[in-house]
């Protein structure tokens, strides 16, 4: 069963699914459930009721609310991976800032509509669960990864200083979006396109610290 027809099932009752399609259900609404409040918020019996199951089905597919949680963090993560590392065709990368614009405004959208249990993550809150801290370094290092890679194809160095860089980009990036979202942090008059364009102002400023020549384009001023 793909991960759509999982999500479509997500709510019917009594739906018999796969073992591999019922913990993914639990899964999706999970996190439909984190649109709207923390991790530790998250009801076993909520989530069990929506999917017409008992609460004790649910411990079928996961050990324990713990493990329930961690394999919510888990799955967040890999799609805000997936959001902030799209896929392109080689040959649209050619300039800097229409990509750069383009990523970092879906990948704001995704944090705006998801702030719930997101912007713990990006606060980084101090988990005691190992396996969250993994599932966070590790989409952190995926987004790294994926900018280092993207700048090698138009013909930047990855070199140490400019990776380094970049992780420090991305905290930026992070720390920013979590000052904007607070309501009483006094950034929210700044529009969304104003944020994007910040950070991508930012990575370009970055890059130039690190004594590199980005090729901006004339796409330098587009919207996301």
């Amino acid at each position: 069963m793909t991960r759509k027809s999982v999500v479509a099932a997500v709510g019917r009752k009594r739906t018999r699914l796969s073992p591999e399609a019922r913990r993914q259900q639990f899964i999706e609404l999970g996190l439909q459930s984190l649109k709207h409040q923390a991790l530790e918020q998250v009801s076993i019996e909520e989530i069990a009721s929506q999917a017409g199951v008992s609460a004790g089905l649910l411990f079928h597919y996961f050990d324990s609310k713990l493990d329930f949680q961690v394999a919510l963090v888990e799955e967040q993560a890999r799609i805000v991976g997936e959001v902030a590392t799209p896929e392109r065709d080689p040959e649209d990368i050619t300039e800097v800032m229409p990509i750069l614009s383009a990523t970092l405004g879906t990948y704001v959208d995704h944090i705006m509509e998801h702030r719930q249990s997101l912007l713990p993550m990006l606060a980084g809150v101090s988990w005691s669960e190992p396996r969250i801290r993994t599932a966070v370094k590790t989409v952190r290092e995926q987004i790294v990864n994926h900018f280092v890679q993207q700048a090698e194809a138009i013909g930047i160095d990855r070199s140490p200083r400019f990776v380094l860089a970049v992780h420090g980009w991305i905290a930026v990036v992070e720390e920013t979006l979590v000052q904007w979202l607070d309501q009483n942090a006094g950034f929210s008059g700044m529009t969304r396109d104003e944020v994007v364009d910040h950070l991508a102002g930012m990575f370009m400023g970055m890059a130039g610290a690190v004594g590199l020549e980005i090729p901006a384009g004339e796409g330098a001023a587009a919207e996301a």
